[in-house]
């Protein structure tokens, strides 16, 4: 290697933290174009995590679907639902189940 050639590079943080960032916003859109993967819609899957943490939280306070339902006045088939798609959900209901739970609501969204 030549003396002359500058081989490192020190740059402020913040330009750093930048280039890392566009870097990695780089090799994702690579790996979109590629289509080596299947894509997950953000939105769904958010759903299908949200349902996740309310049967988490609900099997952590130790009741069942059916008891879950008496404490919020529905049947034990609609808290099924909700954890298994609460696309349908209303952010009132989740709420609800969170007050229920006793958890804060965004632990369950």
């Amino acid at each position: 290697m030549r003396a002359d050639k500058t081989t490192h590079v020190l740059p402020p943080i913040e330009e750093y933290e930048q280039l890392v960032i566009a870097n990695m916003a780089q090799e994702a859109a690579a790996q979109i174009e590629a289509g080596d993967h299947d894509l997950v819609d953000a939105d769904q899957f958010f759903r299908e995590l949200a349902g996740e943490r309310i049967a988490k939280a609900r099997k952590a306070a130790g009741l069942t679907q059916a008891q879950l339902g008496r404490k919020l006045g529905i049947p034990q088939s609609q808290v099924s639902r909700i954890e298994r798609r609460p696309d349908h959900t209303t952010v009132k209901t989740i709420k609800r189940i969170a007050k229920a739970l006793k958890v804060d609501v965004r632990a369950l969204l």
